[in-house]
């Protein structure tokens, strides 16, 4: 209740405020009858001190000046004196610290007792918790008999609404989902925001918008609140107010809808979590530990709601980095939109999804890089394996193409998105835990070359790379093309091989491919993202 409210009560009517406006706003949540000048042990902020000016007797003008300054820095609501037959009027110097420390004096009659004085001031101040309290209460037993329906988002919100009238909006921004009733701004610009102090019935933090509207030329005020829960991990209650001053009433009813809400939160996150467990655990048995008896596999498919159609694609990504796994959620959701039906596989060290679809037609990379066309650029150290169409009976091969391609990856980069033509001959050796034994392709002076003069190095690698044109290899380095002849002259002396002897330059093309692509791969897993 603010001041001015107060003084309008009962005894207290008959009160002289000395300080003129001073302060008449102020909140007034308590009332001490002063015993002691220490008030920093006793007092607290919004309280009424109530004294006799016998209280200041003996004390000096410093001495009071510093229990005003503490006064102020409590946050002290005022200071009501009560008079006596012996003391007429309060010094002028007393008057003079209130207005210096903007501490609101007020006098009160000497027949007024301090018995009528505090009940004056506690009457309104219970009555108005009472209504507070009787709001939570009505409030709770209202979404008490809506959560015996296990009501939707979308229902709680509709409730809310009817209950707070205000317009408001839930906003669970990491799954791109609003649910709003009423009139909502949609394109407001935040001019401040204002942290709210916690009252004594609220448990969570709010935060005061002002907003200003571009079209409409005019602000206002909203009340925001992060939901901390396990279902959203970025989630956000707004509600759209008509003035600036929050009621307490209002945010009792927005306390109720926060548990509500908090409720529903926790038991989708438990739902989905089972349902994400027992789907991974029907992908590993498809995709993993897949049954040779043709009925089984069927039975696992159809349980999955994998069998629709006669051909699968899985697409896989490495989720080691915590880069990954932030990504992870909205990565799969957009491979999940290549076709109807799909089921995921969650690894430690990769997820796939895999895809079931009625034509003959693989998906192909540039397909897929399109639609990771943004994950790509802002993570370019992600590389995504596509593999071969399969059909039903080969679905135990999918899986292995894929981390055969992954593993590849990891040690040769090729390209963002590739699929098992891309790695060729060098499969035999990642299936046979090979991949080391790579490195015995790579003639000795070759990878000196690439140690001790990397620009010969790339010279040689573009003029493999541009079918050994002279002309194509120069534009392609922005280079005249009698500096390419002079380069590769030096490398066919370092290499102590020739240019025009087929075999010779095929054993040293795959070597140079095998180096550039570990480079590559070193270079790509030290991206700083």
């Amino acid at each position: 209740m603010k001041l001015k409210e107060l003084l309008a009560q009962g005894e207290l009517k008959t009160s002289k405020i000395l300080t003129k406006d001073i302060g008449l706003e102020n909140d007034v949540e308590s009332a001490m009858v002063l015993e002691a000048m220490d008030i920093e042990n006793w007092s607290k902020k919004n309280q009424l001190i109530l004294t006799s000016f016998y209280a200041f007797n003996g004390v000096s003008e410093e001495e009071l000046e510093i229990f005003f300054c503490k006064m102020q820095q409590i946050g002290v609501s005022g200071l009501v004196v009560k008079m006596d037959r012996l003391i007429k009027i309060i010094p002028e110097w007393v008057i003079e610290l209130s207005f210096k420390y903007e501490i609101p004096l007020i006098k009160i009659a000497q027949e007024v007792s301090y018995e009528k004085i505090l009940l004056t001031i506690y009457e309104p101040l219970l009555n108005y918790q009472t209504h507070i309290l009787r709001t939570y209460y009505e409030v709770r037993q209202r979404f008490t008999k809506l959560e015996r329906s296990y009501p939707s988002l979308e229902r709680i919100m509709e409730e809310f609404y009817q209950v707070i009238n205000y317009p408001c909006s839930l906003k669970l921004i990491d799954k791109q989902r609003e649910i709003h009733f009423g009139e909502v701004p949609k394109n407001d610009v935040v001019l401040n925001r204002e942290s709210l102090a916690s009252g004594e019935f609220t448990k969570n933090d709010y935060t005061l918008l002002t907003l200003f509207s571009q079209h409409e030329g005019k602000t206002r005020s909203a009340l925001e609140v992060s939901l901390f829960n396990p279902y959203s991990s970025n989630c956000l209650l707004l509600v759209y107010l008509n003035q600036a001053e929050v009621k307490e009433t209002d945010l009792m009813i927005i306390e109720n809808t926060i548990d509500v809400l908090q409720e529903k939160f926790n038991t989708e996150y438990l739902l989905k979590k089972e349902r994400y467990e027992r789907l991974n655990n029907l992908a590993d048995a498809i995709l993993q530990n897949t049954p040779k008896n043709p009925e089984e596999l069927e039975s696992l498919l159809k349980e999955a709601d994998m069998n629709h159609y006669a051909f699968y694609q899985a697409i896989a990504f490495p989720t080691k980095t915590p880069e990954a796994q932030l990504i992870k959620d909205r990565t799969l959701n957009l491979l999940k939109s290549l076709k109807s039906k799909s089921i995921f596989f969650d690894h430690h060290n990769y997820s796939l999804i895999l895809l079931n679809f009625d034509q003959e037609k693989s998906i192909a990379k540039v397909e897929v890089k399109r639609l990771l066309a943004e994950v790509l650029e802002y993570h370019p150290s992600m590389t995504f394996a596509l593999s071969s169409l399969k059909r039903k009976h080969e679905l135990k091969e999918i899986l292995m193409e894929c981390l055969d391609i992954l593993n590849f990856s990891e040690e040769f980069y090729h390209d963002d998105v590739v699929e098992l033509a891309d790695i060729g001959i060098f499969r035999h050796f990642i299936r046979s835990e090979q991949l080391e034994v790579i490195d015995e392709l790579v003639p000795a002076k070759l990878l000196a070359l690439s140690q001790e003069n990397y620009d010969l190095f790339e010279t040689f690698y573009q003029f493999l790379r541009n079918k050994r044109n002279y002309k194509q290899t120069a534009e392609a380095m922005f280079l005249h093309s009698k500096t390419i002849r002079y380069r590769l002259t030096k490398i066919e002396q370092f290499l102590a091989i020739e240019l025009d002897d087929p075999l010779q330059v095929m054993n040293h093309e795959i070597g140079t491919y095998i180096i550039k692509m570990r480079r590559n791969a070193i270079e790509k897993n030290h991206h700083p993202d």
